[in-house]
Order: structure tokens, then C-alpha cells, then sequence
């Protein structure tokens, strides 16, 4: 009966770390890959902050950019910057598609993640947590955790 034991205890441990390293990668395989990440820095009476980024998604999966989150502010969306009647405007982008081998590139006067009602100040060199949440083809939701540096540029 110990033998018994011992073998299928053995079977568990073994079958276990056979499988780790494998959601360990699906993890990683979740998100796209980021480049070129930053906040701009803004005076310390500002209301909304604008955070920049490149997301290349290379999961092999299609993904959609359906909000963001960040502890430090009272709202984060995705906005795009848009020309109505010459004037330009903000518009929130519920939903922004990212299929597989594709990229979208965050940059002043076009998208952006816009983030209101700072909770603190940030001075340049410091970094705000800026949470990206996506959407695979099954509807599951995945959360992409990062830390943007505060720039001046």
C-alpha cells in the first residue's frame, strides 16, 4: 500500500511541474509585447494626464483593447484625438482591435490612453501602474500590468 502511495504521489508531483512551465508561457503569450512607454509629465495642478505606448501583438491569438485601469487616477480610458469641423476632439475608443502580427502605436495628437483625476502628483523619473485589459476571441478578459515612466518630451 505504501508503494501504491508513493507511486502515485510521485505521478502527482511529476505531472505538476510538467505543467507549470507551460501556463507559466500561456501567460506570457497573453499579452502583446510594449515598446516606447511613457507618461507625459504635466504641471502638478493638472486634471488629466495622456500615457503613450506601442503594443505589437505577437500571441498568435487576436486580441481586443477593451479599457484601462490605474490605481492613481480617477478614470482611465483610450481616447483618440479626432478633427470635427476643424476643431480637434477627444473620443473614447471602447473597443480597439488587435489581431494577431498586428500593432498599435499610442502618440501625441492620435491615440492615447487619457487618465483624469490624479490621486497624486507624478515628477518626471517617477513611473505610474497603468493596467491594460484585453479581450481574447472566447471573451476572456486578461490584464496587462504596467509600470510608465513620467517623461518630459
Amino acid at each position: 500500500m505504501k508503494v501504491l502511495l508513493a507511486i502515485l504521489l510521485s505521478m502527482i508531483l511529476f505531472n505538476t511541474q510538467a505543467q507549470e512551465p507551460d501556463q507559466q508561457q500561456h501567460q506570457t503569450d497573453v499579452f502583446p509585447q510594449v515598446s516606447e512607454m511613457w507618461l507625459r509629465a504635466a504641471p502638478p495642478t493638472a486634471k488629466m494626464l495622456a500615457a503613450y505606448v506601442t503594443l505589437e501583438n505577437q500571441t498568435g491569438h487576436d486580441l481586443t483593447l477593451v479599457g484601462a485601469y490605474a490605481p492613481d487616477f480617477g478614470v482611465a480610458e483610450i481616447h483618440k484625438t479626432i478633427e470635427i469641423d476643424g476643431l480637434l476632439k477627444m473620443r473614447e475608443q471602447k473597443a480597439l482591435s488587435l489581431p494577431d502580427e498586428s500593432r498599435i502605436k499610442m502618440q501625441p495628437g492620435g491615440l492615447h490612453i487619457m487618465l483624469m483625476m490624479p490621486q497624486q502628483k507624478f515628477r518626471e523619473g517617477e513611473v505610474a501602474r497603468i493596467c491594460l485589459i484585453y479581450q481574447d476571441a472566447a471573451g476572456t478578459e486578461h490584464v496587462q500590468h504596467l509600470d510608465f515612466p513620467v517623461e518630459k518630451k
